[in-house]
């Protein structure tokens, strides 16, 4: 049997192994004590799977720390503006990755790297950002990912240098997708449904302060999590480029479930495919019912600050969405950003990781859940179904 989390245990923790105290707001507090009993009465975790609950809040909270002791030390820090960040704000598996990957290949843009995102101190700067020995050290972690999810390379581009998702922003405050993406943990899942979640984003942005510090470039950010966050988005970053990529629904469901079940099986013993299948369902009614009418209320306020992009004009040409989101942002895109853009194209052909099968049935669903759901979605971007 697992050990039983104590969430106390890891705040005495953090500050023992830090030696500092102050974790500036005291809003995690709520969100922790959630997650940790979540885990321990409803996720079925293995030795694994706590180990990595354990190395997960742990860094978090030490981070947080840390975070807080620069920023108190640097209060200038604070005082720098995020001007037009883009947010790649999209349901899971629609092509965001790709997008995110060409768009970091212009060194104008600044991504949030793996590496920096695990590792955000000293914050990086200019003259090393290339050869940080960060990116080394986060090279030998990707390169054991294979060891604890098999497979798992072949369905996500995973690269100490690439452009990763905002998740460990909002591990530091705990109000994260990655818990309850790694775990199963309703009661924590649907708690953070139903935040408002201004003080996370607010957080988000004092983070990206931090990173931008001694780094140049225009910030160009990704997660399914934005969907839900679209208020905050926008009440945070006021000028928030928002870019949304659209795919047939029958095609991303299952692709999200297979996904989910890549991160559940290392961390739980035999994890049951329909209890995935409910979570990510649940997942997707939640995240696609908000940004819809979270957009509805604010697009009219925010004009030519929302940009759609179909995933199959996407994979045949590109540039028209890419074009788009310069524009948006008032920067036209150089012919060296264009040229970099292509060979990542070049270089990253469909397939070249591997290719994972995938059936809905598999994870307890129906053609028709899926319908019913994305009913109204499909209509209003001009999808098909399939």
């Amino acid at each position: 049997m697992a050990d039983t989390l104590n969430a106390q245990q890891f705040v005495d923790e953090a500050q023992q192994v830090t030696g500092l105290s102050d974790f500036g707001s005291d809003d995690y507090i709520e969100p922790l004590n959630i997650l940790i009993d979540a885990i321990n009465t409803e996720s079925g975790i293995n030795d694994i799977g706590t180990y990595r609950a354990k190395m997960t809040i742990e860094s978090g909270l030490q981070y947080r720390l840390r975070i807080q002791e620069y920023l108190t030390s640097h209060p200038e820090v604070l005082t720098q503006k995020v001007e037009k960040p883009v947010f790649i704000v999209s349901l899971p598996r629609t092509g965001t990755t790709a997008l995110h990957h060409m768009l970091n290949a212009d060194s104008v843009n600044h991504t949030l790297r793996l590496w920096e995102a695990e590792e955000p101190l000293p914050p990086p700067n200019d003259a090393t950002y290339l050869t940080d020995p960060r990116i080394e050290k986060r090279r030998q972690a990707v390169a054991m990912t294979e060891q604890f999810m098999p497979g798992f390379l072949s369905t996500h581009l995973l690269d100490a240098e690439a452009p990763d998702e905002c998740h460990m922003l909002f591990n530091r405050c705990l109000s994260s997708a990655e818990y309850y993406s790694m775990f199963h943990v309703p009661s924590y899942a649907e708690w953070v449904y139903q935040q408002d979640l201004t003080k996370q984003y607010e957080y988000h942005k004092q983070q990206l302060q931090l990173l931008q510090s001694k780094k140049s470039g225009l910030w160009v950010l990704k997660s399914p999590f934005h969907q839900i966050g679209l208020k905050a988005i926008l009440a945070t970053y006021p000028d928030a480029i928002i870019v949304s990529t659209h795919r047939a629904p029958l095609q991303f469901v299952a692709s999200g479930c297979s996904f989910g079940q890549l991160l559940r099986k290392s961390c739980a013993d035999n994890p049951d495919p329909k209890l995935i299948g409910q979570d990510w369902f649940r997942m997707l009614e939640h995240y696609t019912t908000t940004f819809e009418a979270d957009r509805a209320e604010l697009e009219a306020k925010h004009p030519g600050q929302f940009i759609d992009i179909n995933h199959d004009d996407f994979v045949a040409n590109p540039w028209a969405g890419i074009d788009a989101i310069y524009a948006a942002r008032g920067e036209p895109l150089s012919d060296a950003g264009r040229a970099a853009m292509q060979q990542w194209v070049d270089d990253n052909p469909k397939g070249k990781h591997g290719k994972h099968s995938y059936q809905l049935a598999d994870y307890g669903l129906t053609q028709a859940d899926v319908e019913n759901l994305f009913g109204d979605y499909v209509a209003r971007y001009g999808l098909t179904m399939e």
